[in-house]
C-alpha cells in the first residue's frame, strides 16, 4: 500500500519521528499535535480554552495540506 507523508510549515512541527499526517488507502491519519505557534514553536496560552483555537488553526491545515 502506497502511503504519503503529509507536512506543512503552517502546523506545529511534529517531534523528529514524527508526521503530521499520513495519507494512504484513500485516508487521512493525522497525528496528535500541541497548540504550538508554527513559527516559533512557543506554546500558545495556559489554560485549555486558549490552547483550543491554536489547535483547530493546525488540525485544518494539516488536513488542507
Amino acid at each position: 500500500m502506497a502511503r504519503q507523508i503529509v507536512f506543512t510549515s503552517r502546523a506545529a512541527k511534529p517531534p523528529a519521528t514524527y508526521s503530521q499526517a499520513v495519507k494512504a488507502a484513500g485516508l487521512v491519519f493525522v497525528s496528535g499535535t500541541a497548540p504550538q505557534d508554527p513559527e516559533t514553536g512557543a506554546i500558545k496560552g495556559a489554560k485549555l480554552p486558549v490552547k483550543v483555537p491554536g489547535l483547530k488553526v493546525s488540525i485544518a491545515a494539516i488536513a488542507e495540506a
